[in-house]
């Protein structure tokens, strides 16, 4: 047994034993008073009703500027469709053989640059207007929507007057349906087969699979080709307002895969570039898969029915 004979030691060893002892400490909460709660609920109201006014107005703005963009694009492919008929009367002209210097020459580029104009037209419209655009969801037979991209490809290909290249291989394997606006999907496949049949080397035929897989009730797509490829570190870059990875050997706009981007978002999925493919460019994105859920009764829409 422990024996204490200082003061001092006595009053230590009391202090540790008081301090086993858990303390109690009472909270007391001020009352706030009944005036300042009622100023600040209507402060809140206040703001939430400037955050509503502000909402309205760049939704009334954004649909001005829809309405807008319609207008100014007809207006606009108008003139376009005048100066591309009258290039056309020019090249069937009968002006003597053989014709002027630079004659042919100068016939061709304004055909390429009325086409080229009319491209842009279209696709400023597009991105304009795609995430205001009301949507008519159903369930969409990927197949039969290649199937139906490919068939029109192979045509405008075909037409006279249209470059002359090797001719293309498009496969693809049975893809899964999903859930989407047909408009928009067919925007978004046009769009993406376009790239990868353009952007291949000179005398090359382009090479193009599409392939699909579901997981998690999304369908993840892949479009794959064997062209120029995407140069390294713009992956992501692509996908940017007026970016051109090639802009002096390949023609565009620069707002394909920014509409695309759009689309896919619009509809409730993702899109991206693989950096670990090397041997072309292959382009991926993920949509809603379709099921008996979603499908809400309605029968798979081919491409021929939503014509």
């Amino acid at each position: 047994m422990r024996v204490v004979t200082s003061r001092a030691q006595r009053w230590s060893q009391r202090r540790r034993r008081i301090g086993r002892f858990p303390r109690r400490y009472v909270v007391t909460t001020a009352q706030r008073p009944a005036t300042n709660l009622y100023a600040e609920l209507e402060r809140e109201r206040l703001r939430n009703a400037e955050l509503e006014r502000r909402v309205n107005e760049l939704n009334r703005s954004v649909q001005e500027l829809e309405a807008f963009s319609r207008e100014i694009s007809h207006d606009l492919k108008a003139p376009l469709a005048g100066i591309c008929g009258y290039a056309q009367l020019l090249t069937h002209l009968d002006i003597g053989y053989p014709h002027p210097d630079d004659y042919d020459d100068f016939v061709a580029e304004i055909n390429r640059s009325t086409d080229r104009m009319g491209r842009l037209i279209d696709d400023v419209l597009a991105y304009s207007t795609v995430r205001g655009a009301q949507l008519h969801l159903t369930t969409i037979d990927l197949s039969a929507l290649v199937d139906d991209v490919v068939a029109d490809r192979a045509i405008e290909l075909s037409w006279p007057g249209a470059t002359r290249r090797p001719e293309p291989q498009v496969t693809w394997e049975t893809l899964p349906a999903v859930r989407g606006d047909h408009g928009m999907l067919r925007r978004l496949l046009e769009n993406l087969l376009g790239n990868a049949l353009k952007y291949v080397r000179p005398g090359e035929a382009a090479r193009v699979h599409l392939s699909a897989r579901t997981e998690a009730g999304m369908v993840r797509v892949e479009v794959t080709d064997q062209g120029v490829g995407i140069p390294e570190g713009q992956h992501e870059a692509i996908f940017g307002e007026l970016h051109r990875a090639h802009p002096d050997a390949y023609p565009g706009t620069g707002l394909g895969l920014t509409i695309c981007r759009r689309i896919v978002e619009r509809l409730g999925g993702a899109i991206g570039a693989d950096p670990q493919f090397h041997d072309g460019a292959r382009i991926w994105f993920v949509l809603p898969a379709a099921t008996a859920d979603t499908a809400g009764g309605q029968a798979p829409l081919s491409a021929d029915a939503a014509r």
